[in-house]
């Protein structure tokens, strides 16, 4: 009895598979908007399916942290790479997102360049005065934005990261 209860639940299982796994023939009669709307329709979903800032500040923050923590190791060609990372998902922002363009270009102004100086010189005094100056503007964005309640610690905890190590 055992046994015909579990075949009976295998071609249960089995077939509902091949039931779902039919997907492509249920999709035939969908219209695709990226292949059928106008420009004006097609840019129009973009600009709708476009992630928010929201969307690309955590990875920002990530970068910050890994950026921090780098110089710390002195790690400065990945603290490089953390700055260089951070910098495209600012010009990304700016680009996406046109209310929050003047906030993102001003920051790219007012951070990359200390950033990138105390770097390559891999000076740590250089480097705590740019990340310093580099915490300040995330703060004076977030207070522009409207976002004060998003607080930015001077001293970021330790990110979870296979190069820096994970946190203790």
């Amino acid at each position: 009895m055992k046994k015909l209860i579990y075949l009976f639940l295998f071609l249960l299982i089995d077939m509902s598979y091949i039931h779902a796994s039919d997907y492509q023939a249920q999709s035939t009669d969908v219209i695709d908007w990226r292949k059928s709307g106008t420009p004006a329709e097609q840019l129009e979903a973009l600009v709708n399916i476009t992630p928010g800032t929201h969307h690309w500040m955590p990875e920002i923050a990530y970068r910050y942290q890994s950026l921090y923590w780098s110089v710390q190791q002195n790690k400065w060609d990945f603290a490089k790479y953390q700055t260089k990372s951070m910098e495209k998902m600012i010009k990304r922002v700016g680009n996406a997102r046109a209310k929050r363009a003047k906030s993102a270009s001003v920051f790219q102004r007012n951070v990359f360049k200390g950033l990138y100086a105390s770097i390559e010189s891999r000076d740590k005094k250089s480097f705590d005065t740019a990340f310093s100056r580099t915490t300040r503007e995330c703060m004076a964005c977030h207070v522009k934005e409207g976002f004060s309640y998003i607080i930015i610690p001077s001293v970021p905890p330790k990110p979870n990261n296979i190069v820096l190590g994970y946190p203790e």
